[in-house]
């Protein structure tokens, strides 16, 4: 069994990375070399304004750049916030207002835009020697610079970072990804995939549509956290704190003063997106739109359990992060010390880290705990073995039977299986809550499946439920249990090699073999396995490895902490994980580019490789052949390696 005093250490790990995130008050940047276009000051230029401290000077700044409809949009600033805002015209239009309270500040303190067709960086340069915020004293600040963009409706924000401003996003359809060390954040009329934080104000977002393998991921650490979606959405949502309460509109229950604080697990109407909502000092709610629809039923996921021993020792932890992180914010604003910007992304970094790692190393002490209380009760129960035989139907266009087993050690399982008929392309659903699925595909046109369950004891079992149901040409099957925690649903299906195939386990690997068209595999943990197929291919885990080989089509593959093992023939392809390694087989001849952040070097092994230059300096570009669709692929921390077949 885990001790207490290593989930002690892991709650202090966290608490010591959260903390010095929050010591944040003063950042400085290191200077970077960009290729800068030309912005033309407005007729306003140094226009002297009275202030709370004298004169105030500002520039004003109005340009227009070409921008392809899907393009992606960076920006830096340190001091002042940002609005963007979207139109139907395929450029970005780009207003700025810089303020400084002498001429001296406002001239040193550069705009520097890199575009091209398909790319827009902007970035708020400062002198080296002047980067230093001196609270009260604003008569030599460094200048403040206000941004306003317009964008194509449907642009990608790549890279949206603030160190001391607000942030506003109002109906970007495009991925968004976007960052506040101070200020508030707020997002209206979001579709795409998702990922805002904040360490020292309020984070609001309001998304009009959840699509299916775009993860929405939010974050603070001083600040509440609020999400707003439509009211008949499908979807996954997690959120925890360490001292904030958790507040929902769809009835999913909330655990109190568990291990880490709160937690809350749930899935919305029959799942889909996998929302992550994470803060350390503040709330969490999650409402539904006041948009007149259907409200969709929602199920409460994971453990009531407690254990009075590890509560005591995140109490502790707790109690130690609050004196550590107050003290650190006490310290930086008495010092006004200079903050390395690589050290605040650093350590911005690490509370991720660190509060994911305290997360797992709590769950395996859970699951120990668990383990320990079984053997327990195998110590003191009179060993023997038993059988029982039962029967299930199945109703609808098919049928089905089943078995169960009983053994003395309080293990028992029980099979069912059922057939459908079908034609054509069927939509097939599966889903389970705890357990692996494997799908085949075959010449027959059916869809079949054989359903294993099993509990701790029969009247667990009793619990374990399969939803099989056909309307026309969707069939769906959902593994369901009342206390999902004693019990498991591993699946075996089979379904016509031409299908629509949406499979997912929250706790459970996935399998797939010999499938095309289009495909979506979603577990929260475990491994993904795909062979032999084409067509539209999504993937993601919370935390597992991938494999895919002889794919055809287009890849979306996402991990939060596992490898990617890719072979095939991909007309588009992205691979995110968060740390492991990448690997890329394709034929010898291929021709596409491929886009990776900046960690580090691409490992080649038989291709023709060139690098080219990158759009900013966060990413890294390489030619394969004579390029062409770029493929993105990004890791925190682990190689990437392309290899040719």
């Amino acid at each position: 069994m885990l001790t207490k005093a290593l989930i002690t250490t892991s709650l202090l790990i966290a608490a010591l990375a959260s903390s010095g995130a929050q010591s944040a008050s003063v950042v400085s940047f290191q200077k970077q070399q960009m290729r800068t276009l030309p912005l033309e000051p407005s007729s306003a230029d140094c226009v002297p304004l009275s202030g709370d401290s004298g004169e105030e000077f500002k520039e004003e700044f109005h340009q227009t750049y070409p921008l392809s409809a899907t393009g992606r949009v960076s920006l830096e600033n340190i001091n002042g916030g940002v609005q963007v805002k979207v139109w139907d015209r395929a450029a970005v239009q780009l207003d700025a207002i810089k303020r400084a309270s002498r001429k001296e500040r406002l001239a040193e303190t550069k705009i520097e835009v890199n575009s091209t067709e398909d790319n827009l960086n902007i970035k708020t340069e400062y002198p080296d020697w002047n980067q230093t915020f001196r609270g009260n004293d604003r008569s030599d600040n460094p200048a403040s610079v206000e941004y306003t963009l317009t964008v194509p409706r449907k642009a990608v924000l790549e890279s949206i970072e603030l160190v001391n401003g607000s942030l506003d996003i109002d109906s970007v359809e495009g991925s968004v990804k976007a960052s506040s060390i101070n200020g508030p954040v707020t997002a209206r009329g979001l579709m795409g995939d998702v990922k805002l934080s904040t360490i020292n104000g309020p984070l609001q977002v309001t998304l009009v549509q959840l699509s299916e393998a775009r993860p929405i991921s939010l974050g603070s650490v001083n600040g509440s956290v609020t999400l707003v979606i439509p009211s008949d959405s499908n979807a996954s949502v997690r959120a925890s704190t360490v001292h904030g309460g958790i507040s929902n509109d769809f009835g999913i229950r909330v655990k109190h003063g568990e291990y880490v604080g709160h937690n809350l697990d749930g899935q919305i109407g029959t799942g889909g997106p996998r929302i992550k909502l994470n803060n350390v000092n503040g709330g969490v709610q999650i409402k539904h739109a006041q948009d007149g629809r259907t409200v969709s039923p929602a199920v409460s996921l994971g453990s009531d359990k407690e254990n009075d021993e590890i509560g005591e020792a995140v109490e502790a932890a707790v109690a130690t992060q609050v004196e550590a992180a107050t003290a650190a914010t006490v310290e930086a604003r008495v010092n006004s010390a200079r903050i390395a910007r690589q050290a605040q992304r650093e350590a911005q970094r690490q509370v991720d880290i660190a509060l994911r790692d305290a997360q797992k190393e709590i769950e395996r002490a859970q699951m120990e705990i668990q383990r320990e209380q079984v053997r327990e009760k195998i110590r003191v129960t009179t060993q023997g073995r038993g059988r029982g035989a039962g029967a299930g139907a199945g109703a609808g266009a098919g049928a089905g039977a089943g078995t169960s087993v009983g053994y003395g050690d309080n293990r028992v399982s029980s099979q069912e299986s059922k057939t459908f008929t079908v034609s054509g392309a069927p939509r097939v659903n599966v889903s389970t809550f705890d357990g692996s699925v494997t799908v085949h595909g075959w010449d027959k046109s059916e869809v079949m499946y054989t359903a294993t369950k099993r509990g701790d004891d029969e009247e667990t079992l009793k619990q374990v439920g399969i939803n099989a149901e056909q309307q026309g040409a969707t069939i769906s099957v959902v593994a369901v249990a009342d206390n999902e925690r004693d019990g498991a649903v591993q699946f075996e299906v089979w379904v016509p090699r031409k299908s629509i195939l949406h499979v997912a386990s929250d706790d459970g690997a996935l399998r797939l073999d010999g499938v095309s068209g289009e495909i979506t595999l979603r577990t929260g943990d475990g491994s993904i396995e795909v062979n032999d197929g084409n067509g539209q291919l999504q993937l993601n885990t919370g935390d597992g490895h991938i494999q895919v080989f002889k794919f055809d089509g287009q890849l979306d593959a996402r991990t939060g902490d596992g490898s990617i093992k890719l072979d095939g023939n991909f007309n588009a392809l992205t691979a995110r994980t968060g740390d492991g390694a990448i690997s890329l087989t394709v034929p010898s001849d291929s021709n596409f580019t491929v886009e990776t952040n900046a960690e580090g070097d691409v490992t080649n092994e038989g291709l023709s490789l060139t690098e080219e230059m990158a759009p900013s300096r966060r990413v890294k570009r390489w030619r394969v052949g004579n390029g062409g669709k770029v493929f993105v692929l990004n890791t925190g921390d682990g190689q990437i390696t392309l290899r040719s077949r």
